[in-house]
């Protein structure tokens, strides 16, 4: 599409509802969203409404391209058929088919920010197997070798959770260990901003040979097959180390009732890259998604959006 493409945030599409802003259909850019709004709308109460602001603004929705093998290609189209509503139906549709819960490891995402309970880190183990029975019992062929699997596994994966909670999960002292012990990360501004964090803790990295784009997950060095790292992922893991880092970071990032959204706003931040401006009322979602862009070259423009209060006469 040669016109502009604005991505607009969850709670854009929020203001839209209570009045506090007044978008329409325009010819001139391209309103846009992705599935990961869907995400947060069958979390709501308000899904028709949600779907109508949509609707009725003429959002198109954009979603990452797959290759054969069901990898993330680094690139993103537009789904030019349908609704919102026919959207949101068919990925309804699509993730009823996947038996994978997936708030399965947000005990051990809440757990690494400093937040979180002993139980149901422990318990990660056992239904991270019941999930891979449940998955695989539906298919046409012998699933034993996978049970066994999971089977051996389970003991060393519970040491790993067991060493994890020795340890405690002070989230000061982890910011500490990384070399941040006076919280300099968390009121950092201006430009380079991700070059100015390495800076900081790029001293506790030394012995590990880790660099600056490994570090903050634009570069793993186990890439899952991928010949490459897609830029989505690597966002969105960039954000998951701000969050232990307490770069404009919440700390709903340490509650399990609130951790999916934090993974929603990293998708959002992930998808607006495709974009010419991203757009949310989240001041700490505009800066971070301002220090990434321009970290990786990114030419989306992030947009805050300031709702003003309402004045009585």
């Amino acid at each position: 599409m040669s016109n502009p493409l604005v991505y607009i945030d969850q709670n854009i599409i929020g203001l839209q509802l209570d009045g506090s802003l007044n978008l329409r259909k325009r010819d001139d850019l391209v309103w846009v969203y992705s599935k990961e709004h869907f995400s947060e709308i069958r979390r709501s109460n308000d899904t028709c409404q949600y779907l109508g602001v949509l609707n009725d603004i003429g959002a198109k929705m954009l979603d990452l391209e797959l290759n054969e093998q069901w990898q993330i290609t680094g690139t993103a189209k537009f789904i030019e058929y349908g609704t919102p509503e026919q959207h949101y139906e068919e990925y309804l549709e699509a993730t009823s088919d996947v038996e994978l819960d997936d708030s399965l490891f947000d005990p051990f995402q809440v757990w690494v920010n400093g937040g979180g309970e002993e139980g149901p880190l422990r318990d990660l183990s056992e239904n991270l197997a019941e999930q891979v029975v449940a998955i695989t019992s539906g298919l046409p062929l012998d699933t034993s070798e996978i049970e066994e699997k999971m089977t051996s596994i389970r003991p060393q994966f519970d040491e790993m959770v067991e060493e994890m909670i020795k340890n405690g999960n002070d989230i000061k002292k982890t910011r500490e260990a990384f070399g941040d012990g006076k919280g300099a990360i968390g009121s950092i501004a201006g430009e380079k901003q991700i070059e100015k964090i390495w800076k900081i803790i790029s001293p506790s990295m030394s012995e590990h040979n880790v660099t600056c784009e490994q570090f903050f997950g634009f570069d793993p060095v186990d890439k899952q097959g991928y010949e490459s790292w897609p830029p989505y992922l690597g966002i969105v893991g960039c954000c998951a180390v701000m969050d232990i880092l307490g770069f404009q970071a919440e700390k709903k990032c340490r509650k399990m009732g609130k951790i999916q959204n934090v993974r929603s706003d990293s998708g959002h931040i992930a998808m607006g890259a495709f974009c010419s401006a991203i757009m949310s009322e989240d001041k700490r979602l505009v800066n971070r998604a301002k220090a990434i862009y321009e970290y990786k070259g990114i030419g989306t423009i992030p947009l805050l959006v300031v709702k003003q209060a309402n004045k009585s006469n």
